[in-house]
């Protein structure tokens, strides 16, 4: 049964893009785009404040016609955030993301941050491990079995 760690390895990133509580929505949003990620974490020193998604900027502030060179992140931030562990099972976190309906979930060791895990990363481990499991089934079916 996979772990959220083993997600977290096959991962091609060097870490969580944050972005200090009290920016304007502008610099995440910018943040956000330089770095090519739908959302990013709102941190005050070390501590998580909350998360700013690609939706947050489209319902929060588009459409409520907000100044994004005005409006703080705090403000517009999600602020109930979901936590994992990096042994939480795939299974665990996708049960979570599920009922939550939330997107993006950081992970949480010994009170550090180490990561952030989303649908498209569970469904991607999901995805390949079938495939894997297919191949497998085919192999016997067909007597392509190797002890």
């Amino acid at each position: 049964m996979k772990k959220v760690k083993d997600v977290l390895k096959r991962k091609s990133f060097d870490g969580v893009i944050t972005v200090s509580s009290g920016k304007t929505i502008r610099e995440a949003a910018k943040i956000m785009a330089e770095n090519k990620v739908g959302s990013i974490l709102i941190v005050n020193g070390k501590e998580i404040k909350g998360i700013f998604t690609e939706r947050d900027v489209l319902n929060k502030v588009v459409a409520k016609g907000l100044d994004p060179d005005k409006t703080k992140v705090d403000d517009v931030m999600t602020k109930d955030l979901l936590v994992c562990s990096p042994d939480d099972t795939i299974e665990e976190v996708s049960r979570m993301i599920t009922s939550a309906k939330k997107r993006h979930i950081p992970v949480i060791e010994k009170g550090k941050l180490v990561g952030l895990i989303t649908g498209g990363d569970i469904m991607a481990t999901v995805l390949e491990d079938r495939k894997i499991e297919i191949e497998h089934l085919q192999n016997y079916i067909q007597g392509n079995i190797q002890t």
